[in-house]
């Protein structure tokens, strides 16, 4: 939603830049994160040997979570500091100025 938003955006700046790099990095991460999951979904626990690499994953998994979730705070603050009329055509521009 967040991509879809900056692409309709007409104004582009710097702040809709760093939007857009930094939403492109957590569909990314959280790409990766899907890998991860998949490794631990496909390993077995119960295995003694394969527990420490099963461990470092779950580790790791939980530091992309923490990533992601950091990077999409700093997205949603970066997005309110964009004018949302610059999110509008110019039909409802009109419109908006009609009802003001």
């Amino acid at each position: 939603m967040q991509l879809r938003t900056l692409i309709l955006q007409k104004h582009h700046d710097r702040v809709w830049i760093a939007c857009l790099i930094l939403v492109c990095a957590s569909i990314l991460i959280q790409l990766g994160f899907g890998y991860i999951l998949y490794r631990l979904v496909k390993g077995d626990i119960r295995n003694p040997e394969k527990q420490p690499t099963l461990e470092r994953y779950n580790k790791f998994g939980l530091f992309i979570i923490i990533i992601v979730t950091i990077i999409n705070v700093a997205i949603n603050i970066l997005m309110l500091t964009i004018n949302p009329k610059s999110f509008l055509d110019d039909r409802s521009l009109e419109l908006l100025q009609q009802k003001i």
